[in-house]
C-alpha cells in the first residue's frame, strides 16, 4: 500500500492557501465526527490546549488534548471506539534559558491501556458553552463571549488545571472547514489566545498571567494515518511565538512548510508550494537526550519572507517532555520543547518588533518504528 504521503502535503497545501477565517461558533464545538462515514472508516477527533508562559522564576510548557477514536476501516486507531486523553508538562528554571539540560516533567493519556471507552466523554452543550470531559478533567468552550474565550479545568496527571484562554486574531483553519471534512477527511482550527490562571501540582502552584496560549479543535478522517502519511525520515514541526497583537505559527506537516503571522486582524499567509513567499527552517544543534538516548534538536533559524512581512528567529530549546504513541502500524515520537527566540518581524510599513529572550513553544512528531519491518525495508499495509 502506498503511504499517501503526497496527496497528503498537497491537501494541506491547498487548504492554508485558501481565504477561510470564520469565527468559531458553539455548533463547531460539539463533536464534529458525524459529517464522516464513522460506521465505516477510521477517525480522530481533537480538543486540545497548548501555553508557554512565564511563572516566576520558572518557565513552563503545557500541552493537553482529549480525543474521541473510532477505528471502523483500517484499523488506524487500533479500537474500533475509544477515547483517551494526552497531558504534557514541563516547568524549568528560567536561569536555564539557553542551554538544554535534563528536566523531568508529568505526563499521561497515550498509553493503549489509559485508554477510556468512548461513550465515557461526556459532550454537553448549554446555551453559552460546549464541555467536553473526560474523567476529572474539562474542555470548555464560550466562543460567545467577548472575546471567544476557552477554559481549562481539572485534575490530570497530578494537576489542577484552571486556566481561561481569551482569543487574539482570527481562527486559523489549517485544517480545512469542518464542512468539508466529508469530502476532504480533515477539518479544524487553532486559535492564538492570552492565557491566565493557575497550575497547581501539589504544593506548588503555578501563576499564569498574559500566557501563551493556542487552542485546537480538529477532525481527521481516513486519509490522515500518522505511520503511512509520514513514514521516516518526514518529520512533522509545529512552533509558535505571540508578543501583542502578533502570533508566529510555523507549520510543517511533512515536507512542505507553511506559515501564518497574525497582526492584530490581519493574516499573513507564507506558503511557498502555492506561490506565497518563503520559508527557511534549519537545524543548528543537537543534544544527546540521556533519558531516552535520541539525537534531540535543541536550535533551529527560521526564516520566513514575503512582500508584507519578514520573520527571523533564532530558537534556543531548554526544556523538553516526550511520548510514544502507538498506531495500528508503528508507533510515533512525539516531543514538546519550551523555548526561547531571538529575532523579529518586520512589517511593508516599516515597523520592527524585537524579540529578545522572548518564551515560545516548539514540537515536533517523527515515525520511529514499523509493524512490519523487513530487510528490505519498512510495509505499510
Amino acid at each position: 500500500m502506498s503511504t499517501d504521503h503526497d496527496s497528503y502535503d498537497q491537501q494541506y497545501i491547498a487548504t492554508h492557501a485558501k481565504a477561510h477565517t470564520p469565527p468559531v461558533t458553539l455548533e463547531y464545538e460539539t463533536a464534529r465526527f458525524g459529517v464522516l462515514a464513522h460506521e465505516r472508516t477510521d477517525l480522530w477527533e481533537e480538543t486540545a490546549f497548548a501555553l508557554v508562559a512565564e511563572c516566576g522564576d520558572h518557565d513552563v510548557l503545557m500541552w493537553t488534548a482529549g480525543y474521541l477514536l473510532k477505528g471502523n476501516g483500517r484499523g488506524v486507531w487500533i479500537d474500533r471506539a475509544a477515547a483517551e486523553r494526552d497531558m504534557l508538562f514541563i516547568a524549568v528554571p528560567r536561569a536555564n534559558r539557553g542551554k538544554m539540560t535534563d528536566n523531568d516533567f508529568a505526563r499521561t493519556g497515550w498509553h493503549p491501556t489509559e485508554r477510556l471507552a468512548f461513550d465515557d466523554v461526556e459532550i454537553v452543550r448549554s446555551a453559552d458553552e460546549v464541555r467536553w470531559r473526560f474523567d476529572e478533567q474539562s474542555f470548555v468552550s464560550q466562543p460567545l463571549a467577548d472575546p471567544p474565550q476557552w477554559r481549562a479545568e481539572g485534575r490530570v496527571a497530578g494537576l489542577e488545571l484552571d486556566l481561561t484562554y481569551r482569543q487574539m486574531g482570527k481562527p486559523l483553519w489549517n485544517w480545512g472547514s469542518f464542512a468539508s471534512a466529508a469530502q476532504t477527511e480533515r477539518g479544524g482550527y487553532d486559535v492564538f489566545a492570552r492565557v491566565d490562571g493557575t497550575i497547581r501540582a501539589g504544593e506548588r502552584v503555578f501563576h499564569v498571567e498574559n500566557g501563551q496560549g493556542v487552542r485546537e479543535h480538529i477532525l481527521v478522517g481516513q486519509a490522515a494515518d500518522p505511520i503511512r502519511n509520514l513514514p521516516a525520515p518526514r518529520v512533522m514541526w509545529w512552533l509558535y511565538a505571540t508578543k501583542g497583537d502578533v502570533g508566529v505559527n510555523f507549520f510543517r506537516p511533512g515536507t512542505v512548510d507553511i506559515g501564518t503571522v497574525y497582526d492584530g486582524e490581519r493574516e499573513i499567509k507564507f506558503n511557498p508550494a502555492a506561490g506565497k513567499g518563503t520559508i527557511r527552517y534549519e537545524i543548528l544543534e543537537h543534544w544527546e537526550d540521556p533519558r531516552n538516548g535520541y539525537h534531540l534538536p535543541v536550535r533551529w533559524r527560521l526564516e520566513m519572507t514575503s512582500d508584507q512581512c519578514t520573520v527571523a528567529f533564532d530558537i534556543r530549546c531548554h526544556g523538553r517532555a516526550y511520548e510514544h504513541w502507538t498506531c495500528d502500524a508503528g508507533v510515533r515520537l512525539y516531543c514538546y520543547q519550551a523555548c526561547t527566540c531571538d529575532g523579529s518581524v518586520r512589517f511593508a510599513d516599516g515597523r520592527e518588533l524585537l524579540f529578545a529572550d522572548h518564551l515560545m513553544l516548539n514540537s515536533f512528531n517523527r515515525t520511529i518504528l514499523v509493524k512490519k519491518e523487513r530487510l528490505d525495508g519498512p510495509r505499510y499495509e
